[in-house]
């Protein structure tokens, strides 16, 4: 049998984990879905080709907005887990930096797709989730670790 201890104030980690990140997962797929119509760009096809992109602006749009989707579901199952792992030991700094990532991540989405800067290049303006992706990374690895190798 394994007892996990969690903390009194793991309700904050949960509503980030379990609760933020997949309500911005659910925003992406909205922005992707109305972009997709106005692009007719139709289904199976995951992006628009570069030739429905030069006479439609929309196609486009849609192409940053596909991306930024695809780059949010290939990061938010483990930013997830290791919040909530994170959160066993640290429960307020879980819940900060989970926060922190989806608020940079809405960064990430909103300049990817409605700065009209060339090539999706406005998603720079979210890019610092990947230092608070690497921040919860880490924190989970020493919350985990340290008992571990401490003598």
């Amino acid at each position: 049998m394994v007892a996990f201890i969690v903390p009194g104030n793991y309700g904050a980690v949960i509503g980030v984990a379990l609760g933020a990140i997949p309500v911005l997962g659910f925003v992406h797929g909205i922005i992707t879905g109305t972009l997709r119509k106005e692009a007719k760009v139709p289904y199976p096809h995951s992006y628009a080709s570069m030739e429905l992109c030069k006479e439609n602006a929309k196609a486009e749009q849609f192409n940053c907005a596909q991306r930024a989707h695809t780059n949010f579901l290939e990061n938010s199952s483990q930013t997830m887990l290791f919040t909530l792992v994170a959160g066993l030991k640290y429960p307020e700094w879980a819940a900060g930096l989970g926060a922190l990532w989806v608020f940079f991540r809405a960064l990430f989405l909103y300049g990817y797709v409605y700065s009209g800067k060339p090539q999706g290049k406005g998603r720079m303006i979210g890019g610092f989730f990947w230092l608070v992706q690497g921040a919860l990374w880490g924190l989970s690895i020493y919350g985990v670790g340290r008992p571990l190798f401490s003598f």
